[in-house]
């Protein structure tokens, strides 16, 4: 089951654990009142700062987010942030966005197969435009090999990833850090996009639907990569198929604007049939489990 199927059948994780609490081991219990008092904590903390914070081993961290079904500590708190997305958080709590590691980590097969299916795009393009999602990071590393193009991210991340490609003209806008997201934003980024214009901009999605278009858990991004999107001629989306199932937040693009969506076979049919039914074209990552970091 993904982490987004997870998720919907269970509704809010924290009121869950809340709810298990007295029936929890003396370990398990102490992860859970970290997460239920600080939920800020768990989400951007590592392993080893939340096991020292509940005063456990890391190991029980890691077995606590495996009692509730999911693989590791980076599902559970992709679960965690999209839960709160659907039950559409307490008011009083802050909005807690994923990190990039943790998102970097869910489906990484699923996005590396997505990344590479979406180098075919590039050969129309000289000037492109890259969001800072993980997946466009793996869509990057294809672009080392690229031949030379003037290319503008607000991803610290991307810049990582194209260090030392000196065919490329590398951009980034002025902006604030969101250190979490290794992404410049604010209202910097939209005044640089003003007079700029390129041919493609490539995004990921924290969220996408046929009827309410993209969305992503950030609001501040949300506005960023609506100018992102005035700015090229041509919008292209890279998502697994498990972001056509997640709840939106902060929508900044419809589906009308979509020029190509690359994402992986399993996308559930009455959405690929309500998309192509839209004009949206499909290039679809047939991941076979074999792809790995180098």
């Amino acid at each position: 089951m993904s982490t987004v199927d997870q998720m919907q059948s269970r509704g809010s994780l924290i009121e869950r654990i809340a709810a298990d609490r007295p029936s929890l081991s003396k370990a398990f219990g102490r992860i859970a009142d970290v997460l239920i008092s600080a939920p800020a904590e768990f989400m951007g903390r590592s392993i080893q700062e939340i096991a020292a914070s509940a005063g456990v081993s890391e190991p029980s961290v890691v077995r606590f987010c495996r009692h509730y079904d999911f693989d590791g500590v980076p599902d559970f708190r992709i679960a965690l942030a999209m839960s709160l997305v659907a039950e559409n958080a307490n008011p009083s709590r802050p909005f807690l966005e994923p990190t990039i590691a943790d998102k970097a980590f869910v489906n990484r097969a699923m996005k590396m197969a997505v990344a590479r299916e979406a180098v075919q795009l590039i050969d129309s393009d000289r000037s492109l435009i890259l969001d800072s999602g993980s997946t466009i990071q793996y869509f990057a590393q294809h672009l080392r090999a690229a031949s030379g193009r003037t290319i503008l991210t607000t991803g610290l991340n991307i810049i990582e990833t194209l260090w030392g490609c000196r065919q490329h003209t590398v951009m980034l806008p002025g902006g604030t850090v969101r250190f979490d997201a290794r992404a410049l934003t604010g209202r910097m980024v939209e005044q640089s996009l003003e007079n700029m214009r390129f041919d493609t901009v490539y995004f990921g999605a924290d969220s996408i639907d046929p009827e309410h278009g993209l969305s992503t858990f950030n609001e501040d991004e949300a506005h960023q990569n609506a100018a992102m999107a005035n700015a090229s001629r041509r919008l292209v989306v890279l998502v697994d198929s498990t972001k056509f199932r997640a709840p939106s937040l902060h929508r900044f693009c419809g589906i009308e604007r979509i020029d190509t969506i690359v994402t992986d076979r399993n996308i559930p049919a009455d959405i690929e049939s309500s998309l192509r039914d839209r004009g949206v074209k499909l290039l679809i990552a047939d991941h076979t489990g074999e792809d790995s970091i180098k």
